[in-house]
């Protein structure tokens, strides 16, 4: 979406309003925005926070957070209430759950003799729920695995294989640019990305150059691409060059 003008919530507010606030989860790069639903959050409080997956725990990083599209407005997760010290431990056991998780996902699944990478785990709050994601060449048959998962830790067990790009946009990192990755802070949809596109910019072709941390090319090759689509002479002229 280009602009508010076109899209479902045009004409209803922009004004920037002081109850929304920017909520980090755990190491994640970017923040999430959230409703303070008329309560004043400071910066560093620890919160609960409703999203799809239940309860989740965060720190407010920014109070209050201007924000001006309707559509973002909309979409803002819903702060429940302030955390608790109770809430603090099921944190620490959530973080320990999933480094244990990690580990003995890995090493049963060396024993299973799947051929498969584990990418990441992510446990609930209250460890009702596992999510583990990872990474593999083909299908898995990861039935018996899903159940040693269950019965090791005591809760249903969510496996979800993901690709090389989507792998790096939930592990996060810096790019060749030195900027954190597009995927893990704003870029949601992968665009197709070709060697035409590297050679139309007269970049170097040499892999290392014009591959991301996920191995494949770079996404903000297709950036600019339409730019050099156009013919030479409707191309807007490079930036003089001061001595």
């Amino acid at each position: 979406m280009s602009g508010c003008s076109g899209c479902s919530f045009k004409g209803m507010s922009t004004a920037v309003e002081d109850s929304f606030v920017g909520v980090r989860f755990g190491e994640e790069t970017n923040l999430t925005l959230c409703r303070t639903v008329g309560e004043i959050f400071a910066k560093g409080e620890p919160v609960i926070v409703e999203t799809e997956e239940g309860p989740a725990f965060g720190r407010v990083e920014q109070s209050p957070m201007p924000v001006f599209k309707p559509c973002q407005k909309s979409s803002a997760k819903k702060i429940l209430r302030p955390a608790n010290d109770d809430d603090s431990s099921a944190f620490e056991r959530k973080r320990q759950q999933e480094m244990t998780g990690k580990l003995f996902c890995l090493q049963r699944a060396r024993e299973l003799k799947l051929e498969m990478k584990i990418s990441k785990v992510d446990f609930s709050l209250y460890g009702r729920k596992a999510t583990f994601y990872f990474t593999a060449n083909g299908r898995i048959d990861f039935r018996q695995l899903v159940r040693d998962l269950s019965r090791r830790f005591s809760v249903r067990v969510k496996m979800v294989q993901v690709g090389a790009r989507d792998e790096a946009a939930l592990l996060g990192g810096i790019g060749i640019c030195g900027r954190t990755l597009c995927c893990s802070s704003w870029l949601k949809d992968f665009r197709p990305i070709s060697i035409q596109m590297a050679k139309r910019q007269s970049l170097s072709l040499n892999p290392s150059k014009i591959s991301g941390q996920c191995g494949r090319l770079l996404c903000c090759l297709a950036y600019e691409d339409d730019q050099y689509k156009r013919p030479p002479k409707s191309r807007p002229a490079p930036a003089a060059k001061h001595p």
